[in-house]
């Protein structure tokens, strides 16, 4: 089974605490917003992160599947 990556952004760049708060995670910064990349099993983890520090979020989105490590990542399984 592929592992999800996910991108998750929230408006805002993202001060020292902030970066401290998703520190497990990698965080870029652009105009006005950070992005948050995580694994699919962190998704619930980071969104309910940006919602208790009162974020806007503003996008989650799939951006990777990667094969499972040690799996068979040929067609047929």
């Amino acid at each position: 089974m592929a592992e999800l990556t996910y991108e998750v952004s929230f408006e805002g760049v993202a001060s020292p605490t902030l970066r401290a708060a998703f520190a497990d995670h990698q965080l870029t910064t652009g105009p006005g917003r950070t992005i948050v990349r995580c694994p699919h099993d962190a998704l619930t983890t980071v969104i309910a992160r940006i919602e208790e520090f009162g974020l806007e979020l503003l996008d989650v989105r799939l951006v990777a599947e990667h094969p499972a490590e040690g799996g068979d990542s040929s067609p047929d399984g």
